[in-house]
């Protein structure tokens, strides 16, 4: 590196004048218009993201609400049976699988049907009545009536209407035939329905409603060319996707409501989610983020295309200004060129009493000295002068590589030697603290003595990447501990947690007394673990004699040594989610009175 940067210095200096003074307003220019054109873009980006973000989620939360409206008003269809005590009665009643329908029953049923028909719902393809006691009535879409449908006891809608206690079931997309075989996609509403006097379940409606309805709500909703809006149930499937709509992965663990970015594909996506409170289902926009941010890309191209303008104009005013400055210098080297091949009728015609004037001017009067000597008085000094510097030389290149080697030294000195020194006393004390002896407690003091040290060689590895903070109770240094107990769980956050992410990380380190017992905790904001890790690193926990796996013996050696020496209620305590980090407890009795 040395090496490079001298090599680049001996370059510059090397350079003639007006290409020193271009390449300087060169870097003057460029690189403060670089620096704000970039800060500028990356800010109106962001911006602009949000506004298309903030966007996106309030088209998403109108078609939401209108979709709820739509299922609030399927939801007071599904009551309808309340109004009809016939239909209560029919669905009281035992029956036997094939039994037939008496004409009257069969009058009610119908009646009924047609009544919910008649409200103007075209949207409702089948209407279906099941008793508890084996009663049935359902028509399917371009089919009679059939009574012979028995409910299976492990049918899922079933199981779900029977856990709500008489509040309505949403079951997503799925297929329905009729009597003549033809298929048809459908979504239902299901409800139970209870006795008003006893309270007992008489029974079940489910209404078949046509998904066609549903994505006319949907269509009125465009968030740009290659969305993709499409609504998911709790569970995480697919109920439905808007027509001609592109068709992506679905995203999977969406909550709530909110917006956020994914990357799918190697494709960036901003991806907006409302939840309905009618449904449960969650309806999903998802539009590539390189389509949301065509405009700010003709911004981003202005940008570069006004400053490179700029810059080039700002190119060729310097190039003219430092050859204008530079114009009576190169004259004056011309003119000594001559006066070097013996030409001692030169002038320099000086226009400026400035440095370039007065140095023309001393030209001028060494010039009219040595045409007064004459042309052999001026040879023999220039050969005295060539001798004199014949013999200078030999006298300075020791000297000059004397100095160049304490040049060198010094440049080690300044330019590496400091974080060397840095590095190398962090790790000395850390090697010195690990190898000081078989003590089997020290202070809690030269514990976090020993951590801050190695942070300190980490952060330089890591060019300060980690943000490392200590909070501790002062009157808790001197409480006694097992040695080298918490910076393996450091360790541990930075390689497992820190190391296999991006940007920046944080580690909270914090000590404090909680009901006599010395609690430790170490919290990272790293990549976490999964609900299946967290569960087997708990396992191994528990079985302190188990070292192996591929990850976590740091973790599991502190927790054993803390058991063996403190005993089996103590030890370590583990809480992680995926991507927010994780939270390492220890805890231990304090066995002496605490002073500061």
């Amino acid at each position: 590196m040395m090496i490079i940067y001298g090599r680049i210095q001996q370059w510059f200096k090397n350079l003639a004048l007006a290409r020193k003074l271009i390449l300087v307003y060169v870097l003057l220019i460029v690189v403060p218009l670089g620096v704000i054109g970039a800060l500028s873009f990356s800010i109106f980006a962001s911006k602009m993201e949000e506004q298309v973000g903030k966007y996106q989620l309030q088209m998403l939360k109108q078609v939401t609400l209108n979709i709820d409206t739509y299922m609030n008003e399927l939801n007071r269809l599904s009551l309808m049976p309340y109004q009809y005590q016939e239909i209560l009665d029919f669905l009281a009643t035992s029956r036997k699988p094939g039994e037939a329908l008496s004409l009257q029953e069969i009058d009610d049923l119908n009646n009924f049907v047609s009544k919910v028909f008649l409200n103007g719902r075209v949207d409702i393809m089948g209407i279906s009545l099941f008793g508890e006691h084996g009663a049935s009535y359902v028509v399917l879409p371009e089919s009679q009536y059939m009574t012979t449908y028995q409910l299976g006891g492990n049918t899922e809608w079933l199981e779900k209407a029977k856990g709500r206690f008489g509040q309505p079931t949403f079951i997503t997309t799925h297929e329905v035939k009729s009597t003549s075989g033809t298929a048809y996609q459908v979504f239902s509403i299901a409800r139970e329905l209870r006795s008003f006097d006893s309270g007992d379940t008489l029974g079940y409606i489910v209404i078949d409603i046509d998904p066609a309805e549903v994505r006319k709500l949907l269509s009125q909703v465009s968030l740009g060319s290659k969305e993709s809006l499409y609504m998911t149930d709790s569970a995480g499937d697919l109920v439905l996707r808007k027509e001609k709509t592109a068709i992506y992965p679905v995203i999977e663990g969406l909550s709530d409501e909110g917006v956020s970015h994914h990357k799918v594909d190697g494709k960036s996506l901003l991806v907006a989610h409302v939840s309905s409170e009618v449904t449960g289902w969650t309806t999903v926009g998802v539009v590539p983020v390189s389509v949301l941010m065509k405009d700010s890309f003709v911004v981003r191209n202005s940008i570069i295309l006004i400053g490179g303008i700029c810059i080039g104009l700002a190119v060729l005013l310097s190039v003219f200004i430092a050859f204008r400055i530079t114009s009576p210098l190169r004259m004056l080297r011309s003119l000594m060129r001559k006066v070097e091949r013996g030409d001692l009728k030169v002038s320099f015609p000086v226009r400026q009493w400035d440095e370039v004037g007065q140095l023309g001017n001393a030209f001028n009067m060494m010039v009219s000295h040595l045409s007064e000597l004459g042309y052999r008085l001026y040879e023999t000094e220039i050969r005295e002068k060539d001798a004199e510097i014949a013999a200078l030389q030999s006298k300075i290149n020791p000297h000059f590589l004397y100095n160049t080697l304490g040049s060198i030294s010094m440049y080690a000195e300044v330019e590496g030697n400091r974080e060397v020194v840095t590095m190398t006393n962090n790790l000395s004390r850390l090697l010195r603290y690990s190898l000081s002896g078989r003590k089997e407690t020290v202070t809690l003091r030269d514990e976090l003595d020993h951590v801050k040290g190695y942070m300190t060689i980490q952060k330089m590895r890591y060019d300060d990447r980690i943000d490392f903070r200590l909070e501790v109770d002062e009157s808790l240094h001197g409480c006694p501990v097992i040695p080298l107990m918490i910076q393996p769980i450091v360790e541990n956050a930075i390689n497992h947690g820190l190391d296999k992410g991006i940007g920046e990380g944080r580690i909270q380190l914090s000590c404090y007394q909680d009901q006599g017992l010395l609690t430790i905790v170490i919290e990272d904001d790293g990549i976490g673990m999964t609900s299946e890790q967290l569960s087997a690193m708990r396992k191994r926990l528990d079985k302190i004699h188990d070292l192996g796996g591929t990850s976590g013996n740091g973790l599991m050696n502190v927790h054993r040594r803390i058991r063996l020496h403190y005993g089996e209620q103590y030890g370590l305590q583990l809480e992680s989610m995926p991507f927010q980090g994780l939270k390492v407890i220890l805890t231990m009795p304090i066995a002496f009175s605490m002073t500061g």
